[in-house]
């Protein structure tokens, strides 16, 4: 990804509304025992999700229609905003805050859902549209959407969407941000769990920092 490309992506309406909230709670939000435990399980489920759909998507090229999008038509957003629905609750940094934050987010992928939809029905036509009419846009349906072509999960479809990333950087943050309860707010000092934590996220960064500097070694 280029420095041009970043940049665009950095100002699409979603991320000016997630890099600001990421601020505000690096400031303010603190994790605790309790509030991770209230939502972990919303991270969990959110990182699966765009997990499992980054295993099927081809991205422009054809209509993806298997695996989750069977069930839902944009299961990456879907995951994404249970990782924010998460967030709300780990860091606890209040409801108004949270709620402000979420209602702003809807608002935000309601525009680009609108704004793809435009996109692919012009591309798909017909196709597209029957896909519409039987698969929800953000709530999954029971019943799985079966006419079209049909591909199985790829491991290798995943890896290259650098998906894995996420997992690392949304487990170091939380990590972060319970240290900073653990020793800064509260003043404890570092326990075999804490030091328990500081090596798995230096071992995640590591394994990160790997698979970077071997995937741009095997394009050089």
């Amino acid at each position: 990804m280029d420095l041009q490309h970043r940049l665009a992506r950095s100002f699409k309406p979603r991320f000016a509304v997630i890099y600001p909230f990421g601020i505000f709670c690096l400031l303010f939000g603190t994790v605790t025992d309790q509030s991770l435990r209230m939502g972990i399980g919303y991270i969990i489920a959110g990182l699966l999700i765009r997990l499992w759909s980054n295993g099927y998507a081809i991205k422009n090229d054809k209509l993806t229609i298997s695996g989750p999008y069977s069930f839902v038509r944009n299961p990456l957003y879907l995951g994404t905003f249970l990782i924010a629905i998460g967030f709300v609750f780990v860091l606890t940094m209040g409801y108004l805050v949270g709620a402000l934050f979420l209602a702003a987010l809807i608002f935000m992928y309601y525009n680009t859902i609108q704004t793809e939809q435009k996109m692919l029905l012009e591309k798909f036509g017909k196709t597209y549209q029957d896909y519409c009419a039987k698969v929800p846009a953000m709530i999954p349906c029971l019943i799985p959407y079966d006419n079209g072509e049909q591909w199985p999960f790829s491991l290798q479809r995943l890896i290259f969407s650098k998906e894995y990333k996420s997992f690392v950087w949304i487990s170091v943050i939380i990590i972060v941000f319970y240290l900073k309860n653990h020793l800064i707010l509260l003043h404890k000092t570092m326990t075999h769990r804490t030091w328990a934590l500081v090596l798995f996220a230096a071992m995640l960064i590591l394994i990160d920092v790997f698979l970077e500097i071997n995937k741009k070694k095997k394009k050089a």
